[in-house]
């Protein structure tokens, strides 16, 4: 597998933040409310963001101490790594598409609630994009030496 670019995780950001900056505006704009970001929902990136950095942290305390790795649960380890960084990539887009609108109207409590808890959805999902690219980086597997080679 190939390491996840930065330029991957941005386009993930933008597309998302754009279209979802497109899309609660124009569900406000027809008289809807806002779009309400969930406790639950927060809690659950910050959950997912410490199972990935689990995992990561297992697979190089593995390869580290020398021990026998499964292949093909490292691989699904680098694999939940790579896709948790691009689920937390387009939540940030999200999240800040949401804080965008609500700071545009501070004014008024609800939106000032709604502004904090996407400043705490963003905080979580920057934890996930963490996390993945954390677990990546411990998925790297050593080079091996040369010497092996040759015999």
């Amino acid at each position: 597998m190939q390491r996840l670019r930065w330029q991957t995780l941005a386009g993930c950001f933008v597309v998302a933040g754009t279209a979802s900056a497109i899309g609660l505006r124009w569900w406000t704009s027809r008289g809807n409310p806002p779009v309400p970001t969930l406790p639950s929902h927060i809690v659950l990136l910050v959950v997912l963001a410490g199972v990935v950095a689990f995992l990561g942290l297992r697979i190089r305390r593995y390869l580290r101490h020398g021990q026998e790795l499964d292949p093909i649960g490292a691989t699904r380890t680098l694999a939940l790594a790579q896709a948790g960084a691009v689920t937390g990539a387009l939540h940030v887009g999200f999240f800040a598409a949401q804080l965008g609108l609500a700071l545009t109207r501070l004014h008024a409590p609800d939106p000032r609630q709604q502004a904090w808890t996407a400043v705490a959805a963003l905080l979580a999902s920057g934890m996930l994009i963490a996390a993945g690219l954390v677990a990546e980086w411990c998925c790297r597997v050593p080079p091996e030496d040369e010497d092996d080679r040759d015999a």
